[in-house]
């Protein structure tokens, strides 16, 4: 059966090949078209289309048309794609260790994130890249902050609520597990629907993702505490990238890391904008006691050691990032 997959793969990357004499990525996200994602990233294609005098070309499918970050993953290895905008959790069996930022309850600010990163995204790119895919950068989509349409600021109050996570991203259901909470897993194109028809109550994400969505018009409170951080990779396929030569392999790599970056950037400040905006439109923001925050930050600390026990991030990379992470407090 892997053989037959791989010539599939093989005779997919030709094919594409052949259609115009360039080599081809076909990339897919579930941001949606005409956000600033999607923007960049056109303008970027544009520009390494031009830089290679056309011997390197784009092809962008937005919206989740082609399928959640989990189906995406699936089409890349097949060759139907050549690469994503994904977040981290498709990589749980492939690079584990890319989740370290997701760790429950530990980023309060953005001065903190930024230290971080600043340390530890090289060597988490390394990683993807040992593991078969060519990383452009890491942007930003936010912190996650529990929405819903009940009021909960205690764990015991979170415990009671009809929890949405994404399908296949073990991170978000492991931290909301680690809270006991059950999670209900389901697709990301289900969200919105579930929503309506109460079979979530509610959701713990960005405020920039929940906007962009529309599944901020089914929620009526907002709980003021960072959970996660969010963030995407921009990954392509190493085999395909591969087929380039040297030169425009350094041409795409610094165009789209520019991209990146700018991605980086711009995400945060809508996100920051997007959180007044909800509560410009009347969303009700919970503020938890100061019990209640210590009770919530205690069990994240709780969850990191769970982690570490099951491998999900290793020790030597916690001990880094905590040890960046001390440093900025």
């Amino acid at each position: 059966m892997n053989i037959f997959r791989i010539l599939f793969s093989l005779c997919a990357m030709f094919v594409t090949f052949l259609a115009d004499g360039a080599t081809n990525f076909k990339i897919a996200t579930i941001s949606p078209d005409g956000s600033s994602w999607m923007k960049l990233l056109r303008e970027g294609g544009r520009s390494v289309e031009r830089a290679t005098e056309g011997r390197v070309k784009f092809k962008f499918y937005p919206g989740g048309v082609k399928g959640d970050d989990q189906t995406v993953l699936k089409l890349m290895r097949v060759g139907q794609l050549h690469g994503g905008i994904v977040t981290t959790g498709v990589f749980n069996r492939i690079y584990p260790d890319v989740q370290v930022y997701n760790l429950p309850m530990h980023f309060r600010t953005p001065q903190e994130i930024d230290r971080v990163r600043a340390m530890l995204d090289p060597e988490l790119m390394r990683g993807l890249e040992n593991a078969g895919f060519v990383c452009f950068g890491i942007a930003e989509v936010g912190m996650a902050y529990a929405m819903g349409k009940k009021r909960a600021t205690s764990i015991a109050g979170a415990r009671r609520l009809k929890v949405w996570t994404p399908q296949g991203d073990e991170a978000a259901m492991r931290t909301l597990v680690a809270f006991g909470i059950t999670p209900i897993p389901s697709s990301i194109v289900n969200v919105l629907p579930g929503l309506q028809t109460g079979l979530f109550d509610t959701i713990a994400t960005p405020p920039v993702a929940a906007v962009a969505l529309q599944w901020h018009t089914q929620i009526r409170y907002v709980l003021d505490l960072p959970l996660m951080y969010v963030y995407g990779l921009f990954v392509v396929s190493a085999t395909q990238f591969e087929r380039l030569s040297d030169a425009d392999q350094t041409t795409l790599r610094s165009i789209m890391a520019d991209v990146v970056r700018q991605a980086d950037r711009k995400n945060r400040a809508d996100d920051i904008a997007t959180f007044d905006v909800l509560l410009a439109q009347g969303i009700e923001l919970l503020t938890p006691s100061d019990d209640e925050r210590r009770e919530w930050r205690r069990v994240g600390e709780e969850a990191a050691e769970e982690w570490i026990d099951r491998g999900i991030v290793s020790r030597g990379l916690y001990q880094r990032f905590q040890s960046a992470l001390e440093a900025q407090r």
